[in-house]
């Protein structure tokens, strides 16, 4: 079986058994898929020893930002597409860091240079006048400027940390981001090999022309929002940090009344708040649900209405807050993932207007219809087995996509020969059983529609009319003419009575196949 390129399933040369292809099948990754569908699932053991439960834990941790599938292998278009855009973030994070320090020394030349001036400035100043109330001036003035200079250069350093641990944040972030891509594509990718539509749309509800362009376009798309996304996170982690290097910076030097005046204002508020939200749950569960909250079956009705009533204007002012964060939430979520294509940054009804989450779809769908592995098993070994079956030559396939190195052999019998006799003793077989059928067939149709169009007698039988035979048929029509006339003309009959066999209106009896075989025989016997 001969396949573009792409496709698991190619020409090679190889002279394996049918045995052995067969196994070579099954032991592939689609095979194995397809063979632990089948399987049930095998219950996990439990760990005993400290080593084991360190590599449990070690998994785990790691599971948290990767987890493998056993066997499988990404696309070569995918893993590309992802070694692009990280080796682009690894490129950006070292231009900024290189920003960063150049920015440094830049400012720290500078504000060593204006110290120096100002030193200068202030000594001459201090040595043209004796006057002390002028000398006691530029003093204070001295140490103001100095006090600023101290201010700028703690200032220059929050600027230069947060620039560096905004970057280094930004690829952290970035490079886990692609690592959960990975295992939500092969989520995703599995969920539909299923016909699951709860995470991505089924292309039946989708446009093939849309989601044909969309796997076009994923690749660019995917780098270009990692960048976007890299930029916009740096951006904002930068803010980030300068605010709070200015407030950390604040508190260094001594300007701690007013934050213990604001925590004064600001904590019986909060207190009070997630008291309620505590005291929600403890009756929740304790009281208004039967089984300590197992089951959502309500228990103590009326004090639950009573309490739903009371708290419905606490919890009104809790809304406003609530607000407050879920926009807040909103944010720092939508910043983080802006990178990532598999998650839409709009809810489902509206995932339609995000361009990026519409070229997954299409890339997503686009692989599915190309690597369904029950799909691809089912056809390898139908294919192999009608080629043995059919008794054609070998025709070897190789697996090569995901195991591009494992090569495949199907061997065949010799031909059967005399096939077409073969077939023949079928159709008599079935034409005997079925005498009704034979009027649907194409030698039937065929010599029925001549018959009509030449005005000749209904044929009876379902072989094609040859021009041979419609110039016998004319040639007895004539004869048979002529000896009516010749008898019509010895018996003294003043003119000959010529039959005309007018063509015959046989669309009402053809409806039915059964009626259809009693006319014809009916004409039959009249012609005889």
């Amino acid at each position: 079986m001969a396949c573009k390129k792409g496709s698991y399933f190619r020409n090679v040369t190889t002279g394996n058994t049918l045995e052995k292809t067969l196994d070579q099948v099954r032991d592939s990754y689609q095979g194995r898929h397809v063979r632990k569908l089948l399987r049930k699932k095998e219950r996990k053991q439990k760990l005993v020893g400290v080593k084991n439960k360190i590599k449990s834990l070690f998994a785990k941790i790691w599971s948290l930002f990767y987890h493998r599938e056993k066997g499988y292998r990404f696309q070569s278009r995918f893993v590309s597409m992802l070694f692009v855009g990280g080796c682009v973030v690894y490129i950006l994070t070292v231009e900024f860091l290189f920003f960063a320090l150049t920015l440094l020394k830049y400012l720290n030349y500078k504000l060593d240079q204006l110290g120096n001036t100002l030193e200068d400035l202030f000594g001459y100043l201090w040595q043209v006048s004796d006057d002390p109330d002028y000398q006691e001036f530029i003093g204070d003035l001295g140490n103001l400027t100095l006090a600023v200079e101290i201010v700028l250069i703690q200032a220059t350093d929050v600027v230069y940390y947060s620039i560096i641990v905004s970057c280094t944040l930004s690829c952290a972030i970035i490079l886990i981001n692609i690592l959960h891509m990975c295992t939500s594509f092969r989520k995703n990718l599995f969920t539909l090999y299923k016909g699951d539509d709860s995470l991505i749309p089924l292309a039946s509800e989708l446009s093939s022309i849309n989601l044909c362009v969309g796997s076009i376009k994923f690749g660019g798309f995917q780098v270009a929002y990692l960048i976007w996304g890299y930029v916009i996170l740096t951006i904002v982690l930068t803010l980030v940090c300068l605010v709070l290097g200015g407030f950390i910076s604040v508190l260094i030097f001594g300007f701690t009344d007013w934050l213990v005046n604001k925590v004064l204002q600001i904590w019986p508020g909060l207190l009070v708040a997630i008291a309620l939200l505590i005291i929600q749950k403890l009756l929740a569960r304790f009281l208004f649900l039967q089984g300590d909250g197992q089951h959502l079956r309500l228990d103590n009705r009326r004090f639950y209405f009573i309490f739903t009533y009371f708290m419905f204007f606490y919890n009104i002012f809790l809304g406003i807050a609530s607000c407050l964060l879920r926009i807040i939430k909103s944010l720092i979520f939508g910043i983080i993932c802006l990178c990532r294509l598999d998650i839409s940054t709009l809810p489902r009804k509206f995932e339609g207007f995000d361009p990026g989450f519409t070229a997954y779809k299409g890339y997503i769908h686009m692989e599915v219809a190309h690597t369904h592995p029950v799909v691809l098993v089912f056809i390898q070994l139908l294919y192999t087995l009608s080629r043995e079956r059919k008794g054609l030559d070998p025709e070897p396939v190789e697996s090569c996509k995901q195991q591009p190195d494992t090569k495949y052999s199907i061997p065949m019998k010799r031909a059967i020969r005399n096939r077409a006799a073969q077939f023949n003793w079928l159709v008599l077989y079935t034409l005997l059983h079925n005498p009704s059928v034979r009027i649907y067939r194409k030698g039937f149709i065929q010599s029925m529609r001549k018959a009509i169009k030449e005005g000749l007698k209904i044929p009876i039988s379902d072989q094609p009319i040859t021009d041979f035979d419609l110039v016998k048929l004319q040639e007895e029509r004539d004869k048979e003419e002529q000896e009516l006339a010749k008898t019509n003309k010895q018996n003294g009959a003043t003119s000959p009575t010529i039959f005309n066999l007018a063509p015959v209106n046989f669309s009402e009896n053809y409806k039915n196949a059964y009626s259809a075989h009693a006319y014809i025989d009916m004409k039959q016997s009249e012609k005889m």
